[in-house]
């Protein structure tokens, strides 16, 4: 059955699954298509959207999508309109409008297959002169087609792919088991064989068995065995006539009119035999146009269980609030207690100041760290000041060690324990305090202080950058030290968190400035600036955001492969899974130690 999806961004809605679609072509990328192709709107296909609510018709996502605060995209509204506007015409015409369907209506010599596997959506497959699963729709699909077997042998009630029901041939088959010989053996073993039946080809007797089983058609199918002395032939119904259809949707629609009163009165067991009643009856609908009828009684079933199910629960809700009305005791609106509000925003300021005394606490450990770096060489002979060498690593870890090694054993002292339960966050404070404290020393050899011993201090500092002061004499201090660390591959922060986040805002709204005059130029539609300034609805990831993901992955798939192993009952290839656990976490902390010494 089809459904239709309102997405949207910022400022504007689209409705997603509209059968007017364009002829472009397109790059199948899973979750989107990479540009504009088999769409109504080219946005939907060359931009990411955020997902709304599903409805059964277009009707109701079309007055769904001019809700709201935002507007609705004229290509998707006009296609929307003569969808619905076709579909109608197709209605009085008495022709079959498009609709997904069931497996069990499929032809049964028809191969099915599937491209993600058995989970995936079945295709039908086309028999083709060059070979290859082909399949009846035109998707674009990135696996190629695997076969399950024949529609005959298949589960009948799943859906297939609503492009491949607009072509599959539909209709009784024979099924035969015969003894084929197989060459060079002289043997002969039973084969099945199915082949499609056209109403032209049954005598009298049959014709008179479908006529009479047309009421109660399903799956048609005629089954034959022939052996040497047997042969057994049982009919199916045949398609029905306008008139037949007519009668047994009538008889749906009042089961359908049923259930919701046997769902308001709490008969739970008895409305779940009726809808599988239903659910039995609907595949018997054969002929002409039968996909549309059955796809229009299941969203008419769909609706009147999920509206009488709403009705039902909301008047639970009530019977259960007249039922437990009680006098409210305790506060009711916080905000109107005086003295609360007040209260908040001392509370406020107060965070904001323990986050500001938090920050400049990491920063005075990561000054003292960043200390022992300037005194340390890399293989270059310079100040290690990214700690990008094995020792200052070391020099790190030690400072860390020698603080737990001097608290008294866990358990004992409440104090020392608080303290080892901070280091890990102290840690991440000095990470996040490291840049601002680089760029700041690095620009403080600049300074020429006016008192004597202070001098003394900047100077000595000096002289530990002397290869780099030699090598550019033209420049200052700190730029002859970030030009010297990035002519060897070891470049220095030269902005402060602060003023990366400033240039990223600015850089921002000079885009959004440039966009919005396009806009005004006609250069661009309000949709497209829309994308353009979201990013296609995803942000660029930085190094550390990319560096946390694949550390994420790496631990969840560590995780799940000890979970396995734990679970191998046989003790040896137990230790041994271990083991080679083990072996591998030691090899990679020789290539990270390898890395940073080479």
């Amino acid at each position: 059955m089809s459904s239709y999806t309102v997405k949207y961004n910022r400022t504007t809605n689209h409705i997603d699954g509209l059968t007017v679609r364009t002829t472009g072509g397109g790059k199948d990328m899973g979750d989107h298509v990479s540009y504009y192709a088999e769409n109504a709107c080219g946005s939907l296909t060359r931009y990411r959207f955020a997902q709304g609510a599903t409805y059964a018709t277009l009707a109701e996502a079309l007055e769904a999508a001019r809700k709201g605060g935002r507007k609705l995209c004229k290509t998707c509204e006009k296609a929307a309109e003569a969808q619905i506007a076709a579909e109608a015409k197709t209605k009085n015409e008495g022709a079959p409008v498009a609709a997904k369907l069931k497996l069990s209506e499929v032809r049964g010599d028809i191969r099915i297959g599937s491209a993600t596997g058995s989970g995936g959506v079945p295709h039908a497959i086309k028999e083709t002169s060059e070979g290859g699963n082909v399949p009846y729709c035109s998707a674009k699909l990135k696996n190629p087609l695997r076969s399950w077997g024949p529609a005959m042998d298949q589960n009948g009630n799943l859906e297939l792919c609503a492009g491949c029901s607009k072509h599959v041939p539909t209709g009784p088959v024979t099924v035969s088991v015969e003894n084929v010989e197989i060459p060079g053996l002289g043997r002969t073993v039973p084969a099945t064989v199915i082949t499609p039946v056209e109403t032209d080809e049954l005598d009298d007797a049959d014709r008179a068995a479908v006529a009479k089983l047309a009421a109660n058609a399903g799956p048609t199918r005629k089954t034959t065995e022939n052996t040497d002395t047997t042969e057994k032939d049982t009919m199916a119904a045949k398609t029905m006539d306008k008139a037949a259809q007519d009668k047994a949707a009538e008889e749906i629609r009042a089961d359908i009119e049923r259930l919701p009163s046997l769902i308001a009165e709490g008969k739970d067991d008895s409305a779940k035999e009726l809808k599988e009643e239903i659910s039995k009856a609907l595949p018997k609908i054969t002929g002409t146009g039968a996909a549309a009828i059955k796809a229009k009684l299941r969203a008419e079933l769909t609706k009147a269980e999920k509206d009488a199910k709403k009705a039902k629960a909301d008047k639970d809700k009530a019977d259960k609030a007249a039922s437990t009305a009680v006098e409210v005791k305790g506060t009711q609106d916080f905000t109107k207690v005086e003295g609360v509000p007040d209260r908040i925003v001392a509370a406020a300021e107060k965070v904001k100041e323990v986050a500001a005394q938090k920050f400049a606490r990491g920063k005075e450990v990561a000054e003292a760290i960043f200390d022992i770096r300037t005194h340390i060489l890399d293989k270059d002979e310079d100040p290690d000041l990214t700690a990008r060498s094995d020792q200052a690593k070391k020099a790190a870890t030690a400072v860390y060690d020698a603080v737990t090694a001097s608290l008294p054993e866990e358990g004992t002292d409440e104090t020392a324990d608080i303290i080892r339960e901070a280091i890990g966050d102290i840690k991440k404070d000095v990470r996040n305090a490291m840049t601002d404290v680089v760029v700041g020393y690095v620009r403080s050899l600049d300074t020429t202080p006016e008192d004597p011993e202070e001098l003394k201090v900047v100077e000595a500092e000096r002289a530990k950058f002397k290869k780099a002061l030699e090598a550019h004499p033209d420049l200052k201090p700190s730029e002859a030290i970030y030009k010297h660390y990035e002519d060897a591959g070891k470049a220095l922060p030269t902005q402060t968190r602060a003023e990366i986040a400033k240039a990223n805002r600015e850089k921002k709204a000079l885009e959004r400035k440039k966009v919005e005059e396009a806009v005004k130029a006609g250069e661009l539609s309000e949709e497209e600036a829309a994308a353009t300034l979201s990013g296609g609805g995803e942000e660029e990831k930085t190094p550390k955001q990319l560096r946390a993901a694949f550390v994420q992955r790496v631990t969840n798939s560590f995780k799940k492969q000890v979970k396995e192993i734990r679970a191998i009952e046989n003790a040896e290839e137990q230790e041994e899974a271990l083991d080679e656990l083990t072996s591998l976490i030691s090899a990679l902390r020789k290539e990270l130690k390898a890395d940073a010494k080479s």
